[in-house]
């Protein structure tokens, strides 16, 4: 075998060599040196030493490549060194390389079906170029699984890019595996990443139609600079003990070119950012984009946490399946007038969903308009509950942060909300407290003090009034009641009647918290919970009353109700007001309370008299023998006790 015979026969060419080379080849020839990898330290420069004589002889040439090549396959690979003939397909090239084990470095763009990182302690860098995907519906499935699989461990990859060229023959553009019998794909690194193209960025882990994921701890796995573009969904994570970390990076799913292409398949109604189903993801420092379509969404499933994002979508934010934390928005915007919730909760999700330091705004104007809720769901998922802390939500109206048997479940702290409505901005700042004085001192809230008898007569400062029909009575009721209660108001009506409470102060002009537990049983029309208001003097409010309940809230079982109430600037007193339609409607459990500990509270003294300044009013007390009276005073200024 002659010395050219030799050469053609190696993994590493001549020819191919110089194509990885170029002109620095030939200075490299010509200046008889290259520096030598086992001289790479800081303090020593051995060069490697090429035969050069004069003339150049073709044995010093031929001798030359041999040491270079043995050199440079010694330092780092280019999958060329491994291309065997012309033709288009670069994979068996490509997949050598990786092989190799060596470090490895793009010189152009390759073309390949498929290919897997699966070393251990391995640099590969695409150097700018991409890895464009090429299978064929007639290539095997493991071809058609992913254009790049990663399943190795300890892999540092710098610059990759990869070309769907909107094939569909793929299920992702990259799937990052771990491999039974193998170590599992940890600890690797990617310090840049653009994936374009392709309906699935990232599989992390098993496919979502696998019915047994392999649990294993695919961990300490970080990616830098993920960029997404014409992509469908940006990342899946479904590995079982699975933890992945995404910082400054750039994900959008919005379909673009693939509006342009036949039979176009991006599904919008199924695009989103980052779906969950299994694992953990998390994501600092980054821009989630879904600028466009209102389906989809653009975060789903749980164990998901967001730290310090821009945030930009007109569709839902998040639809929660578990646990999802959001830490640190200061660039939201929700756009359009779409009326979607911005957090969906999932059917049976249990866990919470926390939101903190969330600065965000919706389009100018719809706050004042538009009746869609925040959150929404949470009827459907009895173990769920939500927290919002020290947030920012622009053209959002308070009272649309949930429906009120929702809103109980949602604890809200130092939030600003503002919205203009007419031309007129306003302002709330929302605080939740779990220690809190009820507004209602002087109202029976329960009917514990009520008397169980079926009639109209007055109870416990309760007053009748009937509307329309002949009416039948309100009572203490001591049957079907919610857990940790002794009592409730029944109110019943053959036609429309209602009962006022006695009246009790208020801090005009505050934002309020009315609280309450209510059941309907066959009724209609206007039943519910409303507030009438008055003035100092007695005479009606400017605002006549508010609607805090009605009956297409209610059902026939308890519900916990919880209602956002703007007090009129010129009210000073409050009486409640249960009507019943066509049927009976049952309370229990009222409370209210201000937002915020700014208002001046009365002495307690001062409250006890002005709640027994009512003609016949009096105090219930208890003899020894267990028989109740009612204790009052009469036109004489005598104290009168009677049988209650």
């Amino acid at each position: 075998m002659n010395n050219e015979e030799g050469q053609t026969s190696k993994a590493i060419s001549r020819r191919k060599l110089l194509t990885a080379l170029g002109a620095g080849g030939l200075v490299f020839m010509a200046g008889g040196c290259i520096p030598l990898s086992s001289g790479a330290s800081l303090s020593t420069s051995t060069y490697l030493k090429l035969n050069q004589s004069d003339p150049l002889t073709p044995n010093d040439v031929n001798g030359n490549f041999d040491r270079i090549d043995s050199e440079f396959g010694g330092r780092a690979v280019t999958p060329d060194f491994y291309k065997l003939g012309t033709g288009p397909d670069d994979t068996e090239a490509v997949q050598a390389a990786f092989d190799s084990g060596k470090t490895v470095i793009f010189t152009r763009n390759y073309y390949v079906r498929s290919v897997e990182m699966k070393g251990d302690v391995q640099t590969i860098d695409f150097n700018g170029y991409f890895l464009i995907g090429i299978s064929q519906g007639s290539h095997s499935e493991s071809d058609k699984d992913a254009i790049l699989k990663i399943t190795g461990i300890y892999l540092h990859l710098h610059n990759l890019k990869i070309e769907g060229q909107f094939n569909t023959n793929y299920k992702a553009a990259i799937h990052w595996y771990s491999r039974p019998g193998h170590a599992h794909s940890g600890y690797v690194n990617i310090f840049g990443l653009f994936i374009r193209n392709i309906l699935v960025g990232i599989q992390y882990g098993a496919w979502l139609d696998d019915p047994n994921p392999y649990d294993t701890s695919q961990s300490e796995n970080y990616l830098y600079g993920y960029v997404t573009r014409g992509t469908q969904n940006c990342l899946i994570s479904n590995q079982p003990n699975g933890f992945l970390k995404i910082s400054g990076s750039t994900l959008d799913c919005h379909e673009r070119e693939w509006s342009l292409m036949e039979g176009n398949p991006f599904q919008k109604a199924e695009s989103y950012l980052i779906y969950c189903k299994i694992g953990q993801v998390s994501v600092e420092d980054s821009e989630l984009l879904k600028v466009i379509d209102l389906e989809g969404c653009g975060i789903k499933g749980k164990n998901i946490i967001i730290t310090n994002c821009v945030m930009e979508m007109p569709c839902t934010w998040v639809v929660a399946e578990g646990d999802v934390s959001i830490d640190g928005v200061h660039g939201g915007f929700m756009g359009g007038d779409s009326g979607l919730p911005m957090f969906e909760i999932a059917a049976n999700a249990e866990g919470s969903l926390r939101l903190n330091h969330i600065r965000m705004i919706r389009s100018a104007g719809v706050g004042g308009y538009l009746t869609n809720y925040m959150i929404s769901g949470l009827n459907g998922a009895p173990l769920y509950h939500v927290s919002i802390g020290g947030c920012d939500f622009g053209d959002w109206n308070p009272q649309k942060i949930a429906i009120p048997k929702e809103r109980s479940r949602i604890f809200v702290t130092d939030s600003h909300f503002t919205y203009t409505q007419g031309n007129q901005l306003k302002r709330y700042t929302i605080h939740d407290k779990r220690e809190y004085a009820n507004l209602l001192s002087s109202v029976d809230t329960t009917g514990e003090n009520m008397a169980t008898t079926h009639n109209t007569d007055e109870k416990s400062g309760w007053i009748w009034t009937n509307v329309l029909g002949f009416g039948t009575y309100f009572c203490k009721s001591n049957s079907d009641l919610p857990e940790g209660y002794s009592s409730s108001i029944e109110v019943c009506a053959s036609g429309e009647a209602y009962i006022l409470s006695k009246p009790f102060t208020l801090a005009a002009n505050a934002e309020a918290v009315f609280q309450a537990k209510a059941r309907i049983s066959n009724g209609s029309g206007q039943a519910g919970i409303r507030i009438v208001w008055s003035k100092a003097d007695g005479t009606a409010s400017s605002t006549l009353e508010t609607r805090l309940i009605g009956t297409d809230d209610m059902t026939a079982g308890w519900s916990d109700f919880m209602v956002h109430v703007n007090i009129p600037p010129d009210a000073a007193y409050g009486r409640i007001k249960i009507t019943a339609e066509a049927g009976s409607t049952f309370v229990t459990g009222m409370e209210m309370y201000t937002r915020v500990d700014n208002h001046y509270r009365n002495s307690l003294i001062n409250e006890l008299n002005r709640s027994l300044d009512v003609a016949g009013e009096g105090i219930i007390l208890r003899a020894p023998n267990g028989t109740r009276y009612k204790v009052t005073i009469d036109n004489g200024g005598n104290l009168v006790a009677e049988s209650y």
